[in-house]
């Protein structure tokens, strides 16, 4: 009870601070009245892709969202999104069902729902403070991603290695490496370099037993040659009555991130490393194992036109300390590749492949892929 007081006495006493200092603002930051600028946006986009002997066309990441701003004075304004995914591929489909087969011997079809239509990706509202940074509370990315996502340059082939969507097949919001769920971050940039810190809160689940459920936290430092070098920390904190009953968990999930990029006009080029303990799940004949892990992300991009960009890159993600249960080959490892060309300023078409030589938790290889895609934002 008294860390909820504390908690709730420092975001009182915040908003009091960010109230006397838009009151004592100068002549020149007189108040603003309150008309909010609005950004309404959105981006449809389909993907064609081929896999061995299967082909499909899939929404490749469809997306509505609004960008909200109200300027309060010069020194101080308010800030939000929301970011909603749209599955355009449709929410049902049908399904063999043997176990419900009538007595004539013939096999019955079944409907059944293949997801949400909508699905909320991310949702904030914060505080810009000028030099003393900004403030963000909702869902969000977080600290750790600002180093460990820089090298998710591919549409289908990248990001697998970075652990910013942990655990696999999720949006990394239940750890606290992607978007963050129940959070509030805050961000500045103090000469050449950007920190970030973020912290998690949802109180209500019963995996967790502190006020922080997972802390974050980044540094990185801009060269003056177009290079940037960044590190990331993030830490869950769990409840440790139930990590005994979890197979493979020994102890809180941490993971570390270390990013080198270097950008221009034309160029870019990236390197991610990250490591974990106990931060990513498999799952083997049902039953949900916990392992360590640590991964490799290379990409680059070459645009030699404005309307053309070429990406080339590499995922590698390697676990170590796994249950005698997940197969010993089980591994990351895709080289990838890409063509896109824009059409328009707001339209886009390309091409990307990836050449797969992963095994999953069980053992089975993977097939490597080739996808068609466009893009249409507005």
């Amino acid at each position: 009870m008294n860390k909820i007081i504390k908690i709730l006495s420092f975001l009182i006493l915040t908003f009091i601070s960010v109230s006397v200092f838009s009151q004592d603002a100068t002549d020149s930051d007189t108040l603003i009245s309150f008309t909010p600028e609005v950004k309404p946006w959105g981006r449809i986009k389909f993907m064609m892709i081929g896999e061995e002997d299967n082909i499909g066309i899939t929404d490749a990441g469809s997306r509505l969202g609004m960008r909200l701003n109200q300027k309060i004075n010069n020194k101080l304004n308010i800030f939000g999104e929301i970011e909603i995914g749209v599955n355009l591929g449709g929410t049902e489909g049908f399904k063999l069902s043997p176990d419900n087969s009538s007595s004539t011997g013939f096999l019955n079809l079944a409907s059944f729902s293949t997801g949400n239509l909508f699905n909320l990706r991310k949702g904030f509202l914060g505080i810009n403070l000028s030099e003393y940074g900004k403030i963000s509370v909702g869902k969000q990315y977080g600290a750790y991603y600002d180093v460990a996502g820089k090298t998710d340059v591919s549409e289908n082939n990248s990001g697998y290695a970075s652990f910013v969507f942990s655990p696999v097949g999720t949006d990394g919001g239940f750890t606290g490496t992607g978007r963050i769920s129940n959070s509030i971050v805050y961000r500045n940039k103090i000469s050449d370099f950007n920190i970030a810190l973020s912290a998690q809160f949802r109180l209500d689940e019963r995996q967790f037993v502190n006020l922080v459920n997972s802390f974050s936290s980044s540094v990185i430092y801009n060269t003056p040659y177009n290079f940037n070098i960044g590190i990331a920390f993030n830490r869950m904190f769990l409840n440790p009555e139930i990590v005994p009953h979890i197979r493979g968990l020994i102890g809180d999930p941490v993971y570390y991130a270390l990013g080198i990029n270097y950008e221009t006009e034309k160029l870019y080029l990236g390197f991610t490393f990250t490591n974990q303990t106990y931060g990513d799940l498999a799952v083997v004949n049902d039953s949900t194992i916990v392992y360590s892990g640590f991964g490799i992300e290379l990409a680059s991009q070459w645009k030699p036109t404005q309307k053309i960009s070429i990406i080339l890159g590499a995922n590698y993600k390697q676990p170590y300390n796994t249950d005698i249960s997940v197969n010993k080959d089980y591994k990351i490892l895709i080289f990838f590749y890409g063509l896109k060309y824009q059409i328009f300023k707001n339209a886009s078409a390309y091409i990307e492949g990836g050449i797969n030589n992963s095994f999953d938790e069980k053992g089975n290889k993977l097939p490597s892929n080739i996808s068609l895609g466009s893009t249409l934002s507005f």
